[in-house]
């Protein structure tokens, strides 16, 4: 059981911080301990009621388990606001310290107007967009909580334009504007545009808007870098180059250019760019999806590539994929291979898994799966994501707080396709609409 004295350092730095500023943004990085300081505000707080909204396998397992991990945080009571209509109805009906809702149950809570005293948001990325149904219906009922409390690792994770909403929801508009339109005309000009309809693509900062944009929030906003403050292990990052056949190589140059091709007796047609960049990846990956929906393989260039990765090290290895037809050619390529769900966390961190398969937005947010009984802990990306965010989230389930063995991060990638743009994408070279262009550029 941990003390409260071992906190670290700059987690009781935020504490004082909080015990001045009633609401408060800690934008840290994966493994530095959001939750335990979050809960230890709370702890800290005149007793009343929490609302902490999180991605569901985070409001599942996460935060009850935090409260048990701490000893100052063992009287802390929970209730998850999860599951069917009468489960949410009777956690929400309980009396206790912490009421734990999933984002997708959050519109749902907020319509029965419950009364709450203090508000923590897990992931606050996700309310990046003011325009979504979640951030509108929590907007209401901003005002009513007498502490905000907002984490997340990846604040900005398509740009500062990102931060708006965030720190609207701490300071109701008062450092960043009270709209986005206000925030963009201050902060922004427009960058691509539709010529014929006028419409914006994407907006960029002004010069030195970034640095009076980090200011005016430098007073209720805590950010670190995990670097600074642990002590990990060695990171080890590599792509390889999958080469696929000739005449793999060729329906793929086909069916970026014409948009159509065929595989086996079915035709596929992409009838939008976007929908031509998806196909793609799902090409890159060795199966495609056909308009009955049914995968047909394409090749097995990456399933060979991992199975070679898998026999040069005896480590266990995370694997992330993205496709359902992945995770199904997976399992059939590797038997063994086990499904990431919360009955089997512990004994991938034991070692008793040899391989274990995720989707970046289930493994990828608020899991602890450091592994440290081989020689080293090994992550393949079998499939690409374009989101930056899952990407680094998912990444960080292994490099954070508590891994001692060596990290490698493997990429497989087919030379001389989508997925190289996509890994601009990831390292911050390109942004999507950029590589989307490059991708299908014939």
């Amino acid at each position: 059981m941990l003390k409260k004295s071992q906190l670290h350092p700059y987690q009781s730095n935020m504490l004082s911080l909080a015990s001045r500023i009633p609401h408060i943004g800690l934008f840290l990085e994966p493994g530095l301990g959001k939750t335990a300081t979050a809960l230890t505000i709370i702890q800290e707080s005149p007793r009343g009621k929490t609302l902490i909204v999180a991605p569901k396998k985070v409001a599942e397992t996460v935060w009850s388990q935090e409260c048990g991990k701490w000893e100052h945080l063992r009287s802390l009571t929970t209730a998850k606001v999860i599951g069917s209509p009468a489960q949410r109805e009777s956690a929400l009906n309980s009396s206790s310290d912490l009421y734990i809702v999933n984002l997708e149950n959050l519109v749902w809570l907020l319509e029965k107007n419950p009364k709450f005293d203090y508000l923590i948001i897990d992931e606050s990325s996700r309310f990046k967009d003011p325009s979504t149904k979640r951030f509108k219906a929590l907007k209401k009922h901003l005002k009513a909580f007498k502490r905000r409390i907002i984490l997340t690792g990846t604040p900005t994770p398509q740009g500062l334009a990102d931060l708006w909403s965030q720190i609207g929801i701490l300071d109701l508009g008062e450092r960043l504007e009270t709209s986005l339109t206000k925030f963009r005309d201050k902060y922004m000009n427009p960058g691509q545009r539709n010529r014929h309809t006028g419409v914006v693509y994407n907006w960029v900062l002004k010069d030195g808007a970034d640095r009076i944009i980090t200011d005016k929030i430098s007073d209720i906003c805590f950010s670190l870098k995990a670097e600074d403050y642990l002590q990990l292990p060695s990171l080890t990052t590599l792509f390889h180059n999958v080469e696929i056949d000739s005449s793999i190589r060729k329906k793929y140059n086909d069916f970026k250019k014409d948009m159509v091709t065929d595989i086996g007796k079915e035709r596929i047609t992409a009838p939008t760019a976007a929908a031509l960049a998806g196909k793609l990846l799902q090409f890159t990956s060795g199966a495609i999806y056909g308009e009955d929906g049914q995968a047909q393989e394409i090749h097995r260039a990456k399933l060979e590539r991992l199975e070679s990765i898998m026999e040069e090290s005896s480590s266990p290895t995370l694997v992330f994929y993205h496709f359902k037809h992945s995770l199904q050619r997976l399992r059939l390529m590797f038997p063994q291979a086990v499904v990431l769900d919360d009955d089997n966390i512990e004994a991938w961190r034991n070692g008793k898994i040899r391989m274990l398969l995720a989707h970046p937005q289930s493994g990828g947010i608020g899991l602890n799966l450091q592994c440290n009984v081989g020689d080293t802990a090994q992550t393949v990306w079998f499939d690409l994501p374009w989101s930056s965010e899952n990407y680094i989230q998912a990444n960080a389930r292994i490099y954070r707080q508590g891994q001692e063995k060596p990290v490698i991060i493997h990429h497989l990638i087919v030379h001389n396709s989508i997925d190289n743009h996509v890994v601009k994408v990831l390292e911050g070279k390109i942004t999507i609409q950029d590589a989307l262009m490059d991708a299908l550029n014939t």
